[in-house]
């Protein structure tokens, strides 16, 4: 007899742990009771997200370097050299310009040789100096250092 008070027992608690658990989990996240406001989502939670993608953009904004969105005349003498960051522009415009190390002329879709050609942009493909062999005009954009 005591076997079957305890089996009922056990049958009656698992019961009413099942039907709570049905109530509970009908009545989460309702239309009326959401689970989470969406006043708290738009007032609290984006802005705060926002903010921090906004913080990482700009941590990693710092990295990049801006070169000039447009081109700077530079005017070289004899003999006068300039050096060339990686990724910068430069059209020989007038005069002549030896060239030390590598370039890529945009125009002809060659490497330059060991002179710029007139009128054709080049592309710096890492640190690059010209040396002006006669009064020079370039135009250049991106880094540079005249020296």
């Amino acid at each position: 007899m005591k076997k079957w008070q305890i089996a009922v027992l056990v049958i009656a608690v698992a019961v009413l742990a099942a039907g709570i658990g049905a109530y509970a989990a009908s009545n989460y996240g309702t239309q009326s009771d959401p689970l989470v406001a969406m006043s708290y989502l738009e007032d609290v939670l984006q802005p705060k997200i926002e903010s921090s993608v906004d913080a990482k953009i700009s941590e990693a904004a710092k990295g990049i370097s801006g070169g000039s969105a447009s081109f700077a005349v530079v005017n070289l003498g004899a003999g006068q050299s300039v050096t060339l960051s990686e990724g910068a522009e430069v059209v020989l415009r007038s005069g002549a310009c030896a060239v030390t190390g590598t370039m890529a002329d945009v125009t002809g879709g060659t490497d330059t040789g060991a002179e710029l050609t007139m009128n054709h942009l080049c592309l710096a493909s890492g640190t690059v100096t010209l040396t002006a062999g006669a009064d020079s005009t370039l135009l250049i954009r991106g880094g540079y250092t005249v020296g």
